[in-house]
């Protein structure tokens, strides 16, 4: 097992980044280059979450990254999103590190 670089964990933080501002924004296209191809949320294709942003639109919501483990190549992220259309969320993030760097590869939440 190898130490984590505090690159690796500024890069996790720029694709956390990402979302969260997708989230914001209402769309979910400005997310999309945080997640692998075939990531998942839920279980379900993650297109799913692209078009439910983008249909939801902007929100004033507020958010909190704990990077909860690094290893290797290998991560999990924990997203605090309150006041997301009134409601708060708690995002798990699975990540891997591939020749692109940081992916989302599964997304799981639940209202908080």
């Amino acid at each position: 097992m190898s130490i984590a670089k505090i690159k690796d964990y500024e890069e996790i933080m720029r694709v956390a980044q990402l979302y969260i501002d997708g989230c914001a924004k209402g769309d979910g296209a400005m997310m999309k280059p945080a997640f692998a191809g075939s990531a998942t949320i839920n279980g379900a294709p993650i297109q799913t979450l692209f078009d439910s942003v983008t249909q939801a639109g902007p929100t004033p919501s507020t958010a909190r990254v704990d990077v909860v483990e690094v290893v290797n190549d290998i991560a999990v992220i924990r997203i605090t999103l309150e006041n997301y259309f009134g409601a708060d969320y708690v995002d798990f993030h699975a990540l891997k590190k591939g020749p692109d760097g940081w992916k989302i590869m599964a997304k799981i939440f639940t209202d908080a």
